[in-house]
């Protein structure tokens, strides 16, 4: 017996070691691709995987991967060095830069590892190859790194400013010499001095979800993919079919005009419809755009990419693999390389035919558990009428897009109301603005068949499997304290005010939330005057505020607004109490 024992220990040994010794392409897992860059030649493509944290090296011509290497936690985005023969990564988990020295075409060897602000998304390198800059998320900063000839040490952080704003898509304008920085939620567009980072022009336009930021060939259009959503629109299916409520767009702005300041940003400006009646494309993301011409987005909700240029308004749609999100013309403008997110592929599409021409699977994939499999059905736009919308879209990245929405969750259509972060929800029941939804389950329904539209009733295993995926999606730590900045003392002197005040009748901790509904002296445009309080965790990465979003920053909750009714707050109280308020 204790034979057997000891031959059984032995071999789960022998297996573990095995496991350790095994290839990582080799390696069952999901590695969920994101970002794409070529090598200088052109013959090799970087692939950026999110959840493995590695980068897979693809063969370009030979249409297969060479090899895997083990970068970091939670890649999310690349950029290389021409002239270095350099690799950027960032990573999201670890708050770093890192710099991978590319050794031979299959070997990357890990140069230095940089702390950035938290949350970095996103990277581009000047076309110089001496300064990259780095968007960071959730510290909602944008930090300018020097590439030093330092053989040890090559990377060093020039600078960082903090936006009004969370970051994510960035993009340079050569001739401006202007960096153009993208809001991930509302439709902001910022644009930066690169050699200082000083705030140049900011803009705002009706838009959200910003997934593709890029300049045309000649350099006088900046190209955005977004979408849109309307306030005066209804979920009712005839608005959802023409593409009334959420439009997909791809918008052409005039750099002239965008850099002018002032109402010109539309000036010269023109859009592309990603969409049609009877044939939606939910929520566009990465674009790329060939020396002639010709610029691919990909459609991440309906498992498309549209490709076709400028002056062509009927843009060509190929299917490809499941929530394609980055895309990455060849050199030699043939071809495109489309990152399938949910698939763990590459699909290569002719852009002379229009049709996929090969898939690249990354690697082996497990199977899903259920909230991986509800992550996958958050993001699925097919769920929705005609495919025009999916969970994220209004939810972008589990968050909200800031704007407002005419739905049935309040039982009545002409009241739009602001879209609210789902964020660290998991605790805080009832749901919806009055109230009304007991749990996750009921408010999926219900945005799946009266928001959504779906054209097949909603199974119970989708419904469940989306409640699994919601109940993981956690608040970020408090701006303030991502950033180094919480006033501890002037903390504590707000909690006091909220104390005072009885703010903890509505917004009772720990979740500063509660599931009655209240007559605060707020009002509908339908008349309602009772609501059920949101939650309060998680206020420094929210606005506008109240249901209808008429208070910009959170002072005007409370002066002039003089919330909760006819409450009355000196000038230091509120400052105190939103110190407080931004801490939780």
């Amino acid at each position: 017996m204790h034979f057997r024992v000891g031959i059984l220990l032995l071999a789960t040994l022998l297996a573990s070691q095995i496991q350790a010794a095994e290839p990582l392409l080799g390696r069952s897992m999901l590695r969920r691709p994101l970002a794409l860059q070529f090598s200088g030649d052109g013959k090799t493509l970087y692939v950026a995987n999110q959840q493995s944290g590695t980068i897979s090296v693809v063969d370009a011509s030979e249409k297969k991967v060479i090899s895997e290497v083990a970068a970091g936690k939670k890649l999310s985005s690349l950029a290389f060095l021409a002239q270095r023969n350099l690799l950027l990564a960032t990573d999201e988990a670890a708050h770093e830069v890192i710099l991978l020295k590319i050794e031979a075409a299959d070997q990357l060897k890990v140069v230095q590892r940089l702390p950035v602000s938290p949350y970095p998304v996103n990277i581009i390198a000047a076309a110089d190859g001496n300064r990259c800059f780095v968007a960071s998320l959730w510290s909602r900063r944008v930090s300018a790194i020097d590439i030093k000839d330092d053989a040890n040490q090559p990377l060093v952080l020039a600078k960082q400013v903090d936006l009004s704003f969370a970051p994510r898509e960035q993009t340079l304008l050569a001739k401006e010499n202007k960096l153009a920085v993208a809001d991930a939620f509302a439709g902001r567009l910022a644009f930066f001095d690169p050699a200082d980072l000083s705030l140049q022009v900011s803009k705002e336009f009706p838009g959200h979800n910003i997934r593709g930021l890029g300049v045309s060939v000649d350099g006088k259009k900046i190209l955005v993919a977004h979408q849109m959503l309307n306030d005066l629109a209804h979920t009712i299916q005839n608005d959802v079919h023409w593409g009334m409520l959420m439009s997909n767009d791809l918008r052409w702005l005039k750099v002239e005009s965008a850099l002018a300041g002032g109402k010109e940003l539309y000036h010269g400006a023109h859009m592309h419809p990603l969409g049609e009646p009877g044939k939606g494309s939910g929520d566009p993301g990465g674009l790329d755009m060939s020396a002639a011409g010709t610029v691919v987005v990909t459609l991440s909700g309906v498992n498309h990419i549209t490709l076709g240029k400028e002056d062509d308004f009927s843009l060509y749609r190929v299917p490809v693999g499941r929530r394609p999100v980055a895309v990455r013309i060849a050199p030699d403008g043939k071809s495109a390389f489309v990152a399938n997110m949910y698939d763990d592929s590459l699909s290569l599409v002719s852009l002379a035919d229009r049709e996929v021409t090969a898939t690249i699977p990354l690697g082996r994939q497990p199977d899903l558990t259920q909230i991986e499999r509800g992550e996958v059905l958050f993001h699925d736009a097919n769920l929705s009428h005609d495919g025009w919308m999916s969970c994220n879209s209004c939810h972008s990245s589990g968050h909200a897009n800031g704007q407002l929405n005419d739905n049935l969750s309040d039982l009545s259509f002409g009241a739009p109301k602001r879209v609210l972060s789902l964020l660290g929800q998991k605790d805080t029941a009832p749901y919806a603005w009055n109230g009304k939804v007991k749990d996750f389950a009921e408010q999926i329904r219900s945005s799946l068949e009266k928001t959504m539209q779906s054209d097949e009733a909603p199974q119970e295993n989708q419904i469940q499997s989306i409640a699994a995926y919601l109940d993981t999606l956690e608040l970020p730590p408090p701006l303030d304290v991502l950033r180094g900045t919480l006033d501890k003392a002037a903390v504590a002197r707000g909690q006091k005010v909220f104390e005072q005040h009885d703010c903890a009748r509505c917004h009772a901790p720990p979740t500063y939330t509660s599931p009655e509904t209240y007559d605060v002296g707020l009002k509908d445009k339908e008349g309602n005057v009772r609501f059920n309080p949101p939650s309060l965790r998680g206020l420094s990465h929210r606005g506008p505020f109240f249901h209808d979003g008429s208070a910009k920053t959170l002072a005007e909750v409370f002066s002039p607004r003089k919330h909760p009714g006819e409450e009355s707050f000196s000038a230091e109280e509120v400052r105190d109490l939103v110190e407080f308020l931004r801490s939780l």
